[in-house]
């Protein structure tokens, strides 16, 4: 898999399911992958990876008086410090980058 043939998932939410939405997601070759109504567990992997970088980090700073692309970078520095160092109780206390490298 390479950075232009990915899966992009989502809620069932009005702007995931906008005409806008699945074109740029056609344009840059992501599989969109899509919830079922009323089963968030169909994508719970992205779900607990949201809800911690709303928790503990995005509630943490002020977003409003920022522009896009400080967000973003904020964002981009929280998956780094996410997948290569914040160990996980749920992963043997590992980080998701030496779990995922490790498993076979």
């Amino acid at each position: 898999m390479n950075r232009n043939d990915f899966i992009l998932h989502s809620d069932h939410g009005s702007q995931y399911s906008s005409y806008e939405y699945k074109e740029k997601a056609q344009e840059i070759n992501a599989k969109i992958s899509m919830s079922r109504v009323g089963n968030s567990l169909d994508n719970r992997e992205v779900e607990y990876f949201f809800g911690c970088l709303k928790s503990e980090y995005l509630n943490n700073i002020d977003t409003k008086n920022m522009k896009i692309q400080e967000i973003k970078q904020h964002i981009e520095r929280y998956i780094n410090w996410y997948n290569f160092s914040r160990i996980q109780k749920r992963l043997n206390w590992k980080t998701p980058a030496y779990a995922s490298a490790n498993q076979f």
